[in-house]
C-alpha cells in the first residue's frame, strides 16, 4: 500500500525538519488520519523524500528519512493544447499530470471561448498549477508539468519544439497514431473544442506537423488528451 503523500514546495525545511504547511498538515491529518510516527512520502521536484511525521496540535512536522531522484519519464512531451473551457481544461491538466507529459503550451485558438487576461489570467495560472500538483500527488510523480500561460496562436514561436511532432487532426490524411514511431521526444498538438481552423491546420503542417488520428471516433478534447499521451508513453515503453 503506497504512503500519504504531500507536495513539499511550500513546505520549510530546516537541519532535518520539514514543518509542514497548513493545508498539506490538514490533509494529512484530516483526511488522511495520520499521527505522530506515520510515514508519508514528500514531492519536491525532481525527487521523493520519505518522511516520520510529528503532530502537536495544529504544528505539523516531518523528520527527513530519505530521498531518492525521480527518474525522468520518457518520451518527453512538449503538448500544444488549445484553449479550453473550464471543465474540459481541469480534465485535460489532470491527464497531462496522470500521463507524465512534461510541459504544457496553452494556445488561444481562433475556436477557444475562453480570454484571459491581467488578474483573470494570473488567478487562473494559480488554479491551473494547483491542478497539477494535484494531479502528480495524486499519481505518485515528484514533477508536476511545466506550465506556459495562454498565447495567440499567431505568436506561438514554434522553434523550440522536438523534431517529432504530431498534430491530432480530423483528417483523411491524418495516419493511425498506433502506426508511429514514438521518438525520445515529442511535440504533440491537440487542438480546443471544434478543432483547429483551417489556417491553423495549415500552419501546423506547414511547421512539419504529422496529421495523426486517435480511434474512429470523434473525441472530446480532454479524451484526447488522454488518448494521445497515455498511448505514447505506452508505445515507447520498454525502449
Amino acid at each position: 500500500m503506497s504512503l500519504p503523500r504531500l507536495r513539499l514546495e511550500r513546505c520549510s525545511y530546516d537541519n532535518g525538519i520539514w514543518t509542514i504547511d497548513a493545508e498539506e498538515a490538514h490533509h494529512l491529518v484530516r483526511v488522511r488520519h495520520c499521527y505522530t510516527g506515520s510515514l508519508v512520502e514528500g514531492l519536491l521536484d525532481g525527487e521523493k523524500v520519505t518522511l516520520r511525521l510529528h503532530c502537536d496540535g495544529a504544528s505539523v512536522t516531518a523528520r527527513e528519512l530519505s530521498r531518492e531522484e525521480e527518474p525522468p519519464l520518457e518520451p518527453r512531451v512538449e503538448l500544444l493544447l488549445g484553449l479550453l473551457k473550464n471543465d474540459q481544461l481541469d480534465e485535460a491538466l489532470r491527464f497531462c499530470a496522470e500521463t507524465g507529459v512534461f510541459r504544457i503550451h496553452l494556445l488561444i485558438c481562433e475556436r477557444s471561448v475562453p480570454r484571459y487576461e491581467g488578474s483573470r489570467l494570473d488567478d487562473k495560472m494559480k488554479r491551473w498549477r494547483k491542478i497539477l500538483d494535484e494531479a502528480t500527488k495524486q499519481a505518485g510523480a515528484a514533477t508536476p508539468p511545466a506550465l506556459c500561460a495562454p498565447v495567440p496562436f499567431a505568436e506561438f514561436d514554434f522553434g523550440g519544439l522536438p523534431e517529432q511532432r504530431l498534430v491530432a487532426l480530423l483528417s483523411d490524411k491524418a495516419r493511425p497514431l498506433r502506426e508511429i514511431s514514438i521518438a525520445r521526444h515529442i511535440a504533440a498538438a491537440i487542438g480546443p473544442e471544434g478543432d483547429w481552423s483551417p489556417e491553423e491546420s495549415g500552419r501546423l503542417l506547414a511547421e512539419n506537423f504529422a496529421p495523426v488520428r486517435l480511434g474512429a471516433r470523434i473525441m472530446r478534447a480532454s479524451t484526447a488528451v488522454a488518448a494521445f499521451c497515455a498511448s505514447a508513453a505506452m508505445m515507447y515503453a520498454g525502449r
